[in-house]
């Protein structure tokens, strides 16, 4: 198997506006992460980082401010996934989703 660098950030505010129907993944769960890396890592192997960053805690992480300042710019919706700094998904989106964007980045760096 290739061995891929991709870093995958999850910025949400978990504190922000949800939806009432309970819709989406709640990805401030430890657990959720947790399955997410596994299946990440079981799905494409080692190489892929991934990273939850709740902005409803302080940061001094700059790269986290910078991030979390474009995607105000761009006005996206929480969560954002984004893959190499670059945002891939804006709004709820699910493992199976963010398995695919994974799948699509590898394509496309091959």
């Amino acid at each position: 198997m290739v061995k891929h660098n991709i870093q995958i950030v999850i910025m949400d505010n978990s504190k922000g506006e949800k939806c009432d129907a309970h819709c989406g993944v709640d990805w401030s769960s430890a657990e959720v992460i947790a399955l997410a890396r596994q299946q990440i890592k079981e799905r494409f192997g080692e190489g892929i980082q991934l990273e939850y960053l709740d902005l409803s805690k302080a940061t001094t992480n700059h790269p986290a401010l910078e991030l979390n300042q474009a995607i105000r710019d761009k006005n996206l919706s929480f969560p954002v996934l984004l893959i190499n700094g670059e945002p891939r998904i804006s709004g709820e989106f699910d493992i199976r989703l963010l398995l695919d964007v994974i799948d699509t980045e590898m394509e496309i760096k091959s």
